[in-house]
């Protein structure tokens, strides 16, 4: 059982590296994608509206092909929750989308996110994506908390 204050650094620490995919994400960046995911054959992504992809060759590939088709997204991160199970954390999150496709077509969205780290034992103990799934909000509308700017 882990003390109350180690608990939270690594909360933290988890915190950071969901904040690193979406800053990564917002820079269309695959070589920032690549430090984040873990390379293995067992893990899992989920677009929403997409099929499951498995293993980091498929799920870097769809990264490509998102960020080959879009010209701008922010993102605006709300609703976390963090649970950690020793090596494992599990986050869920709104994930508020402002994004212009490359046709120039501007979406606001809201998208309900778990996203799964696994701590690699080198060289860091870097906490690294295992699993993302995102499944679109019906009936969304930008929360009072949040910026429509």
């Amino acid at each position: 059982m882990l003390c109350m204050e180690e608990d939270d650094e690594i909360v933290e620490k988890v915190n950071k590296a969901n904040t690193q995919f979406y800053r990564a994400f917002e820079n269309l960046s695959i070589e920032m994608m690549d430090n984040l995911w873990k390379h293995d054959e067992n893990i899992v992504c989920i677009h929403p509206g997409w099929d499951l992809f498995t293993g980091w060759l498929a799920i870097r590939e769809s990264w490509i092909t998102i960020f080959a088709n879009t010209a701008m997204i922010k993102f605006t991160i709300t609703n976390t929750k963090i649970r950690t199970f020793d090596k494992v954390a599990v986050v869920v999150c709104l994930e508020n989308i402002e994004t212009t496709s490359a046709n120039g077509r501007v979406i606001k969205i809201g998208v309900i996110a778990t996203n799964i780290f696994e701590q690699s034992e080198q060289p860091t103990n870097q906490w690294l994506l295992i699993h993302h799934h995102g499944s679109p909000v019906t009936n969304y509308y930008i929360p009072p908390n949040v910026s429509s700017q």
